[in-house]
């Protein structure tokens, strides 16, 4: 009984002792853990200059730790690889294509230039079977010689053709609406009766253009015909004359009035020349000293040799519509 008892006692005392040193163990080791957890990081928040103490300040060491804390390495950041940014590609330059073999072409012919872009052929005379011929008169018009010379061919009744010069057009328009009134015909020699030849494309094309609009200043029409003065050509002022649509036209028989020659010289030479379809060149302005009454003598005697002989004298533009 005595020995129960004495176990009971016992039982409670060798339990709580049990229990007091646990307690005092576990708190030792609690107390260990959190100074060693504490200096680990104030070592790790401190940077390295901070560790030395600074001069006249007093430091207490920390603690060691019964059982240091282990302290977890850090995990190492992850190296970042740097994208790499593609460089963009140069555009290929292309290459051409591979010549192919083609069939040689068969040769053609060079295309010709049409009718209407061929330098004009001065015209000199017509051929006809039709004993037709047409006297021509140069430089007017002007206020003496140019009636005088359409008198006498009221005279036989006989149609001329008169190259007017444009600036005389200018000064004497109504003696170019005379000549037109009386049935004659009317071409254009120039502005100022220059040397063609020597000018300019450009220089030649306005010396037909402004007198034909001279002529049609004063009449109201120009002229489709044009005679260079002098006779003087090349292929550049015919080629000129045809885009202005003009009809060059030359002559067959030169009476040289203009040189002064007397009217039995001029008609000689009007004899020996003159064939059907023949062009007989005169003057109604100009002449040597500028006098032309040769001119007009010579014109009486023509009209009267080629009547004689069944010659119509006609206009030019009869005259071509004979070809």
């Amino acid at each position: 009984m005595k020995k129960k008892r004495r176990f009971k006692l016992r039982y409670p005392l060798m339990l709580a002792c049990g229990l007091f040193i646990a307690y005092n163990a576990g708190n030792s080791l609690w107390h260990a853990s959190e100074t060693g957890t504490a200096g680990t990081t104030a070592q790790l928040e401190q940077p390295a200059a901070s560790m030395a103490p600074s001069a006249g300040t007093s430091t207490r060491p920390s603690p060691t730790p019964a059982h240091p804390a282990e302290t977890s390495t850090p995990a190492p950041s992850p190296t970042v690889t740097p994208v790499k940014t593609p460089s963009p590609e140069p555009t290929p330059t292309p290459e051409p294509a591979p010549a192919t073999s083609s069939p040689t072409p068969v040769p053609t012919k060079t295309p010709q230039p049409s009718d209407s872009l061929k330098p004009a052929v001065p015209v000199h005379s017509v051929v006809t079977n039709r004993k037709l011929v047409a006297l021509t008169f140069d430089d007017g018009p002007d206020l003496h010689w140019t009636p005088l010379v359409m008198e006498v061919l009221r005279e036989y009744n006989a149609k001329a053709t008169f190259f007017l010069v444009g600036q005389q057009i200018d000064k004497y328009p109504d003696m170019v609406k005379k000549i037109v009134s009386e049935g004659h015909a009317v071409g254009n020699h120039s502005w100022n009766h220059a040397q063609l030849p020597k000018l300019t494309v450009e220089q030649v094309r306005l010396q037909m253009t402004r007198a034909d609009e001279a002529l049609k200043k004063a009449i109201g029409h120009g002229t489709n015909l044009f005679r260079a003065p002098y006779g003087a050509l090349n292929e550049s002022v015919n080629l000129t004359a045809t885009k202005e649509g003009q009809t060059i036209v030359g002559w067959s028989v030169d009476t040289k009035d203009w040189a002064g020659n007397s009217a039995q010289s001029i008609l000689n030479n009007v004899k020996a020349n003159v064939k059907p379809g023949g062009i007989i060149l005169q003057h109604s302005y100009g002449g040597k000293g500028g006098d032309l009454s040769n001119t007009i003598e010579a014109t009486r005697l023509i009209c009267e040799y080629l009547q004689g002989q069944g010659y119509e004298i006609v206009t030019l533009p009869e005259l071509l519509a004979a070809r």
